[in-house]
């Protein structure tokens, strides 16, 4: 119905653009012209719209907005206006944090308050920043009607019901829309394309359109082909990654006619883009010219710029890298990954690698220099919290020192992180402290991830942070890296860097904008003598060259850095390798640290807030080996400081193959090979098991004599290789009522997993109602467990639904079965019996009902664990993590029910 009303739809509701006949003669007055001189000239055209435009009143009240925007900011509105009206569509690059989205809002606001232009407009973001744009639109521009077009399916079904009878009216204008603004993200934009490429946006800005810097990806060509949206602004804080092409693919969406194909521009500016180019005097010309038309297109403004010209005011921001050495574990559980891939290693250097291998190498090593628990049969038996967490890690060690002192402080931490195992490693250790936290990654839940962001932006002062807000924000770089506002925090660990230094230095900002009023400190912690070091080297010695170059303006700040490892910085990196000297696998003094060094260099980082600072940002290298005996232990960091070769070094690889050929050879310890399990005592093993097999032998006996077969299922007999698993497997979150699985999956051997405790007395209400409807074979499996002694923290009871079940509405013909997960211990002695769930034996369950799943084939249908109202995100971070384990590990669906009351609609 909607395609069929396409055109009245487009009827109803004109564009209201103003009109563009000046811009659009460019093009036949420049056929004559080449590419670069057609370039020019469009810039001088719209240079020449500056000088004799008058500046738009841009004051608070011709704005309609309810904020006073800074000096900059002002500026920054009046040049959006006065492109708008030349009919130029444009980007803004200011850098992260100087208040982008506060100007788009400004301009959007004039464009209804000033002009009276209709609307509609349209606003692209990322789904981690709707709730920011919802707040700032509330707040500063309430003469806006915003609808946020986000959340599940059916909500946006009920949401486009309404948008269509209103477009459906009589109407010669928008005003019968429900709203000014619509607000949704890239991912709804493709599932709903059908509806929304059906509305004439008048106006559309697209938040972080880095999104777009691929041109062949499926978003740009959409927006591009499908969308009515002749007036559009581009909002990003690093419109150049990695190259050209990636500036040309955000200009080229904004204005096409103009900057033409992607070859042209590649030619006409291949030397700017090129920092070893020969030809340093055509190099700089060709930039000086790029710099001249993107000035036209494009506002970038740095919060250094701004600094030094006084029209911004920030605090300080001091970065301190801190070269963290490998502890003896990790040394061995590196020295094993390169043994396990020296074939890898040796063909290297014959110069025929693979660069799948390479690329694998790479992250396992880093992996590595983060934390050795990474790997299957690292971390000793049993797995209960303890300080071998720390001690196995020298980046720990030092986070452990310095997250002590912070917190003695009463500052607040953004610590980030690459590989969200990472994050979980980091999570066991917070809770070891018993430090509060939030986290915040790409498997938390858009209003999980709402409800950490506001609860630790909520309470901004020290004193308030210790007593109602979270200490640590733990945060996944790619998930929470851009867009954000967490000025709540003055303090930003990198754990482990990206490839690409304009990632960290985006996920900086998130602390480092306006509104911050502490101090900032940015701390690295890069592993010395590793494949990070090499990293972090290679990334500062490339945008040293591009500074070189180019100079302080915007391509050498954004620079040309590698996204990802590509194959010829994988084997650069490689060949770095050299690095690490395998003789020091053996030295045991190496891996003693002191205490009071670690204290005595968190003290001087420390130090360097009540330090005085120049406008500029600092930066500093900091090593803690041997800190209250050397002098030189703090250097700061520039230019000279960076002294890698960037010519590969292969004769010093070759000599490091050889000599680490014979330290493996002298060293090779089996118990560090990745995958093997240490082994109990034999002797004490032998005699464990033999006691245990009699006491089963007995009970069993019992049992048969008394008719009684236990339902408990087995821990499984072999799990899935640890470093694989399946892309099929996934944890769904629905509403619904979890005992009637098959609304959900109607075609599919279903599961339906609770948790119970110890006591063996069936309870009411809720689950226990639930399932005993469904069947009342599963509370009377459950009680005569009790009766018999089969009931223990860790059980998981499996009953198998036999019953017509069609009277409840759901299929008869599908086999259902209910996983008891005794989870919960239970002692009438205690002024509260019921114990909390233990997450070890929940762990136990799932991984027993998940591998149950995976040999029947069925899926796993649960209510929601652990987390009610908010009251404990921890405990369902730590749940939810679980669940996504198990589902890649065995392959499976587990389900997620959110139950709706009445009177949620």
């Amino acid at each position: 119905a909607l395609k069929r009303n396409k055109i009245k739809i487009k009827r109803l509701f004109p564009l209201s653009a103003p009109p563009l006949p000046r811009f659009q003669l460019l093009p036949r007055l420049c056929l004559p012209m080449n590419y670069e001189q057609r370039l020019i000239a469009a810039a001088k055209f719209v240079y020449a719209g500056d000088s004799v435009a008058d500046d738009p009143p841009v004051n608070s009240v011709d704005l309609g907005v309810k904020a006073t925007l800074k000096p900059h900011q002002v500026e920054g509105v009046s040049w959006l206006v006065r492109r708008y009206l030349l009919g130029v569509n444009v980007i803004l690059g200011d850098e992260m944090g100087l208040g982008k989205t506060l100007q788009a809002i400004s301009l959007l606001s004039y464009l209804k308050v000033y002009l009276k232009t209709p609307g509609p407009f349209l606003v692209l973001c990322p789904l981690s920043v709707t709730d920011g744009w919802m707040s700032e639109m509330a707040n500063f521009a309430p003469k806006l009607r915003v609808l946020s077009y986000t959340g599940e399916k059916e909500h946006r079904r009920n949401l486009r019901r309404k948008i269509y009878e209103s477009m459906s009216r009589e109407a010669s204008d928008a005003k019968s829309l429900p709203f000014d603004v619509l607000l949704t993200t890239y991912d709804i934009v493709l599932l709903d394309e059908d509806f929304l490429s059906q509305v004439p946006w008048c106006y559309a800005i697209i938040d972080e359109a880095q999104r777009l810097k691929n041109p062949s990806s499926v978003l740009y060509n959409v927006l591009k082909e499908h969308f009515v949206m002749p007036r559009k602004l581009l909002m990003t804080g690093t419109p150049i990654q990695n190259n050209l092409s990636e500036l040309w693919a955000l200009l080229h969406f904004c204005m096409p006619s103009v900057f033409g194909t992607l070859e042209q521009f590649i030619s006409a500016f291949k030397e700017a883009g090129d920092p070893s180019c020969p030809d340093a005097d055509k190099a700089k010309e060709q930039f000086k010219i790029l710099k001249y038309v993107i000035g036209a297109f494009m506002l970038r403004r740095t919060k250094s710029q701004l600094i030094e010209l006084g029209t911004l005011v920030l605090p300080p921001l001091t970065e301190i890298t801190v070269m963290a050495p490998l502890v003896a574990l990790q040394k061995k559980v590196y020295m094993s990954i390169l043994r396990k891939e020296l074939t890898h290693l040796l063909a290297l250097a014959s110069g025929a690698p693979n660069t799948r291998s390479l690329q694998n190498i790479v992250i396992q090593l880093r992996k590595a220099c983060s934390h050795p628990y990474h790997f299957a049969g690292i971390e000793p038996e049993p797995y209960e919290e303890g300080e071998h967490l720390v001690q196995a890690s020298g980046k720990l060690l030092i986070l452990d020192h310095l997250l002590q002192k912070l917190h003695a402080c009463g500052h607040r931490v953004l610590l980030f992180s690459q590989m969200t195992q990472t994050l979980d490693i980091l999570q066991d250790y917070l809770e070891l402290r018993k430090y509060s936290y939030e986290r915040l990654d790409g498997s938390i839940r858009a209003e999980e991830r709402f409800a950490a962001i506001r609860s630790f932006s909520h309470n901004r002062s020290k004193f308030e942070a210790e007593q109602n807000a979270a200490f640590v924000f733990l945060i996944s770089t790619r998930a929470g890296g851009v867009g954000l506002n967490l000025v709540a925090a003055d303090t930003v660990i990198f754990y482990e860097q990206d490839w690409n230094p304009q990632v960290d230095k985006q996920a900086l900002q998130r602390a480092h904008r306006i509104g911050q009023t502490n101090h900032v400190l940015s701390i690295n912690l890069v592993t010395e003598q590793s494949v990070e070091e090499v990293i972090m080297r290679r990334a500062q010695r490339k945008l040293q060259l591009s500074h070189n170059i180019v100079g302080d303006d915007v391509l050498d700040q954004e620079g040309k850095e590698m996204a990802g490892a590509e194959a010829g910085d994988l084997r650069s990196v490689m060949l770095g390798l050299h690095m690490l000297d395998p003789a020091e696998v053996t030295n045991e003094e190496s891996d003693k640290f002191d205490r009071n060094e670690l204290t005595a260099m968190a003290e001087t980082i420390m130090a360097f807030r009540n330090e005085e600072r120049s406008a500029r940002d600092d930066k500093f290298e900091v090593k803690p080996a041997n800190f209250l005996n050397e002098f030189n232990v703090v250097t700061k960091r520039g230019p000279e400081s960076i002294k890698l070769d960037h010519i590969l070094d292969e004769t010093s690889y070759l000599e490091w193959v050889e000599k680490f050929k014979e330290a493996s050879q002298i060293n090779h310890n089996p118990i560090f090979e990745l995958g093997n399990r240490r082994s109990l005592p034999e002797e004490k093993h032998l005699k464990a098991e033999a006691a245990k097999k009699k006491a089963e032998e007995e009970k069993l006996s019992k049992w048969e004599t008394l008719g009684y077969h236990s339902l408990s299922v087995k821990d499984p007999v072999s799990a899935p290789d640890t470093d694989i698993s399946s892309d099929s497997g996934a944890v769904h979150f629905v509403y619904g009522d979890c005992t009637r699985p098959s609304k959900v999956s109607p075609s599919e051997l279903t599961i339906i997993f609770s948790c119970v405790d110890t006591s063996g007395n069936w309870g009411h209400g809720g689950m226990f109602d639930a399932l005993a409807r469904l069947s009342t074979s599963v509370p009377a499996a459950y009680e005569r467990a009790s009766e018999f002694g089969d009931l223990h923290l860790g059980d998981l009871h499996l009953i198998e639904i036999t019953e017509d079940l069609a009277k409840g509405g759901d299929s008869p013909h599908a086999p259902q079965w209910v996983a008891l997960a005794v989870v919960q211990s239970y002692n009438p002695r205690h002024k509260v019996p019921r114990g909390s769930i233990s997450i070890p034996d929940l762990e136990r369950c799932l991984s027993k009902a998940s591998y149950s799943a995976a040999q029947k084939s069925a899926s796993i249908h649960m209510p929601r664990i652990g987390y009610q109202d908010g009251s404990d995100r921890s405990e369902w971070y730590t749940i939810e993590r679980l669940l996504r384990k198990y589902a890649a590990l065995h392959d499976i669906n587990i389900f997620v029910y959110y139950f709706r009351r009445a009177s949620q609609s």
